[in-house]
């Protein structure tokens, strides 16, 4: 019988083809089947379909010109331009192909298979074992560069070829029989077996790609990493990192995740070069632990570590492990809070990197306690209102160790008034001190109450593309005089740096030990302009006053005398560039403090420079910090990028410095990436000469 394709004659020959199986006791899965022309022979008892042939059921789908389904044996055979899409998306093209009812292969030829994550296997024959649930390809092709239309055989970058590969469906990989790596069809590397995992994982034990580098402190090196994935949430990297001039460095970096924790280790171990001051270089045992841990229970307590220790203090910048620190602390630490109260405490200690900080002078924090609280969750407040609580107890070497006490309260309400916009506030502090945080040895209790007034009014203009914003701001704070600060001994109030975005501050002063006073005035205004097309331009100018100098305060830190430096900033962003400039000159128009950043971007290019400068600020033997640093980035095309970068030192240098260059050039498509660096880095840490590094990275895709 022979009918042509139409909708009614497919459903009424569907149904029949569902009577005669049912008749058959066929149980397979139900399929649905489409074609220019579909017949059956009552003599081979099969049926025959052919043109733009299609058969889905719910794992898979099938096209090709012609097929038969044999109805006794429950195959189909499938011929000319076959196509067969997976649930898991992979793709397979084959010329020929035997399936089961189900559609899944037995022996199909010639076959190419794109696979779910875009990389390609081809092979002259695959044959499926139902059993042991697994595919046998032979004289095999895979790579994941792209081919047919796009590209000629000769122009794929790599390709892996083996007389065998084996489709180990159950434990996920792809297992190859003598292989070799093919580069632009030229064999580079030949092993008897080899393996990688199937698209279907997401991640699976096995080896990362190699790198291979060179510098003038280790020599050659070759770094190997190897992945261990324990679970889904838990795995293990460790990096055998083997130089010419100091060895091996092992590097393993653990990391679990669960609902309630998550944790991450990471170490490392070598017996590498020390350099000591007058005496020989010589090896040593070197090394560092990094451990982060932080578990969050029901009651919504958050528990942790999070602890950074090193050998001694250039290890860390000499194999390239540090994150810039000069300073590593071991915390130990547990919170509980939420927007209206929160409680923590902390156990901190510290390690220097620098011989800037002098050991004996490193606190150990044993504990800091704090508590806050506030009255948001108070519908019916008339006035906000907050409380902390904090205990702090410090020790050193030096047997300088504080306990104290510290008590603040805020209060404050908004107003509106005739356009303005008003705010008053008032803080009390009460501080105790033990004797031996204070100059002359005696306990010392301070009370610290300060009033404030803050007033804004802003000016708004608006037209259809854009809107104009001044906004006069005035902020005065009237408090006593504080005597009690030569009396303390300031551990947590660091050095001030005035600029623009600490000007409108109740308190500089970092911690609690230092505390501003007398009768204060912060004053300046802001200016915003916003076009409709996403530029904008604003800019802020300001300055503080004090009825008496704050002898406290360094001079270099703008505020030199009763009134302060004038600092302000300039910015503007739009699709292509966004600039800052944030500076502070005195009232002779000195300028003592210049930081410039600019970003831009075109299509292929894109620049970025930043440049900073203060006055009387040492940097190595100049009076003066001076730097910049830029960089551009150029991409020649959809592959290729080149990237420079430079960091000088400008200060007291007739001749500008270079600190450190980077030069590198990459080239990264869907299969390949390939990297070239050089670095030179002056930046003379301890025990660590300018380093030049010139490496060489290849990444393959795939696998």
């Amino acid at each position: 019988m022979l009918m042509k394709d139409n909708t009614i004659f497919k459903l009424m020959l569907f149904l029949a083809i569902l009577l005669i199986s049912a008749r058959s006791a066929y149980t397979a899965e139900k399929f649905f089947l489409s074609a220019d022309s579909i017949s059956k022979n009552e003599e081979n008892n099969t049926i025959k379909a052919e043109g733009n042939v299609n058969i889905t059921n719910n794992q898979y789908k099938l096209k090709a010109n012609e097929i038969t389904y044999y109805l006794k044996e429950k195959r189909v055979f499938a011929k000319g331009n076959v196509i067969i899409i997976e649930k898991n998306k992979n793709v397979i093209y084959a010329t020929e192909a035997e399936l089961s009812s189900d559609l899944k292969s037995n022996f199909i030829k010639n076959i190419g298979v794109l696979l779910s994550d875009n990389s390609r296997l081809a092979a002259s024959s695959a044959r499926s074992i139902k059993e042991s649930d697994k595919t046998i390809y032979s004289n095999v092709v895979f790579t994941k560069c792209k081919s047919c239309k796009e590209r000629t055989d000769k122009s794929i970058m790599w390709k892996l070829k083996a007389k065998k590969a084996i489709h180990l469906k159950k434990n996920k990989i792809i297992l190859y029989e003598n292989v070799f790596l093919e580069a632009f069809n030229i064999p580079i590397l030949y092993v008897p077996i080899f393996y990688h995992p199937d698209p279907s994982v997401k991640s699976k034990t096995g080896l990362l790609t190699p790198k291979i580098s060179s510098t003038n402190t280790f020599g050659t090196v070759y770094e190997q990493p190897i992945f261990f994935n324990f679970s889904n949430t838990s795995n293990l990297t460790t990096k055998a990192k083997l130089s010419s001039k100091e060895g091996l460095l092992i590097i393993n970096d653990h990391n679990s995740i669960s609902d309630n924790s998550n944790f991450k280790l990471k170490y490392s171990l070598t017996e590498g070069t020390k350099i000591r001051i007058n005496e020989p270089s010589k090896k040593e045992i070197r090394g560092h632990l990094d451990l982060k841990y932080i578990y969050r229970d029901i009651g919504n307590w958050v528990y942790g570590l999070n602890i950074k220790k090193s050998s001694d203090k250039s290890y860390l910048s000499k194999y390239d492990l540090s994150e810039g620190e000069s300073l590593l602390n071991q915390n130990i630490f547990t919170e509980w809070g939420n927007l209206y109260k929160k409680a923590s405490f902390d156990l901190i200690k510290f390690q220097s990197l620098s011989d800037e900080y002098l050991v004996s002078n490193l606190p150990f924090i044993r504990p800091s306690i704090s508590f806050e609280s506030n009255n948001l969750n108070n519908k019916q407040r008339n006035r906000n209102s907050s409380i902390k609580i904090s205990f702090n107890s410090i020790s050193r070497k030096n047997n300088k160790d504080v306990d104290s006490i510290h008590l603040q309260t805020t209060n404050n309400k908004s107003y509106i008034y005739n356009g303005f916009l008003i705010k008053d506030f008032n803080i009390f502090n009460i501080d105790a001190y033990n004797k031996n945080g204070t100059s002359n040895n005696k306990a010392l209790i301070k009370f610290f109450p300060q009033l404030g007034l803050e007033t804004l009014y802003p000016l708004i203009s608006y037209s259809k593309k854009s809107s104009f914003l001044i906004e006069p701001k005035v902020q005065i704070f009237i408090s006593p005089d504080d005597y009690y600060n030569n009396k303390i001994r300031n551990e947590d109030s660091l050095e001030l740096d005035l600029n623009s975005s600490n000007l409108f501050n109740y308190n500089r002063y970092s911690g609690n030990d230092r505390k501003e006073s007398g009768i204060r005035l912060n004053y300046g205004v802001l200016f915003k302009k916003t076009n409709s097309n996403n530029q904008s331009l604003s800019s802020s100018l300001g300055q503080t006053y004090n009825n008496n100098k704050q002898e406290l305060f360094n001079k270099n830190s703008g505020f030199k005398n009763k009134r302060s430096e004038i600092v302000g900033n300039v910015i503007f962003t739009d699709a292509s560039y966004n600039l800052s400039y944030d500076y502070r000159f005195s009232e002779n128009f000195n300028l003592n403090r210049n930081n410039f950043n600019v970003q831009t971007k075109s299509k292929n290019l894109g620049l970025n420079l930043s440049y900073i400068q203060l006055k009387d600020f040492a940097s190595a033997e100049n009076s003066d910090t001076e730097q910049i640093n830029y960089s551009f980035n150029y991409h020649i095309n959809k592959s290729w990028n080149f990237r420079f970068y430079q960091l000088r030192d400008l200060a007291g240098a007739k001749y500008s410095l270079p600190l450190r260059t980077n030069v590198s050039i990459q080239f990264s498509n869907e299969c390949t990436a390939l990297q070239f660096n050089y670095t030179r880095d002056r930046s003379y840490n301890v025990d660590i000469p300018a380093v030049t590094n010139l490496s060489f990275n290849i990444k393959l895709f795939g696998f």
